[in-house]
């Protein structure tokens, strides 16, 4: 019983990806610290859609918030299948959930030299809202490369009364919602470069779109397969 539960553990999150978010997080911190005595007194830590800073934060928070945002996703990430009724379904989804982990942390990254380094003045500071669209567009695409493959849990997918109340709903949602948030994510990117005064506007109905068609679909397939019983 112990071997099948450490094959299974060891099968969630690859070797590979785990030591490579370790050392993304590692990388994150030691940028920060060496950052840290440069930074004002006042950071920038929140964008509008505009573009203008409309968030402040101390130097530590400039500094440490996102990477101690990075370990603490890393951790909950890593113990979530642990507590999962359905744990053993992680195991089925191959490189999906390690992928996704993967693109996550890659994402906090970009985040966090894109601010720092806008605050220190290596590029304009009008710039990080786009870097941050452009992040979020591949997030979305990459997720949606994988959508397809995540089973049946209950925390990572889409998660409606109805997917998580029957396994071909889910399935079936999941593989229909994929192509949709690769879409999303390549219009999203495409959002980065469009005039700041509709940005805003485009990010809501991408956002709208990718929540509602699946919840809808999933709801749809519910009814029919009951219907057919």
């Amino acid at each position: 019983m112990t071997n099948n539960n450490d094959t299974e553990n060891n099968q969630v999150i690859t070797r590979p990806v785990l030591f490579t978010s370790i050392i993304l997080c590692a990388i994150n911190l030691i940028f920060g610290a060496i950052v840290y005595p440069r930074l004002p007194e006042k950071v920038p830590t929140h964008w509008n859609f505009a573009g203008e800073v409309d968030g402040w934060g101390s130097p530590f928070q400039g500094a440490f918030l996102i990477p101690l945002i990075m370990i603490g996703v890393l951790i909950l990430m890593f113990f979530l299948p642990k507590i999962d009724p359905k744990r053993k379904n992680y195991a089925k989804m191959g490189k999906a959930y390690s992928g996704i982990i993967l693109v996550m942390m890659i994402f906090f990254t970009v985040l966090q030299f894109g601010s720092l380094g806008s605050t220190l003045g290596y590029f304009s500071i009008h710039s990080v809202p786009k870097v941050i669209m452009l992040g979020v567009g591949v997030l979305l695409i990459v997720i949606g490369n994988y959508m397809g493959r995540l089973k049946h849990n209950y925390f990572a997918g889409i998660k409606t009364p109805w997917t998580l109340a029957n396994e071909e709903v889910w399935q079936r949602t999941h593989k229909m919602a994929g192509p949709i948030w690769i879409v999303g994510g390549i219009l999203m990117m495409a959002v980065g470069f469009v005039p700041a005064q509709f940005t805003l506007g485009l990010f809501i109905i991408i956002m709208l779109i990718l929540a509602l068609v699946p919840m809808v679909y999933s709801y749809v397939i519910f009814k029919k397969l009951e219907g057919e019983k």
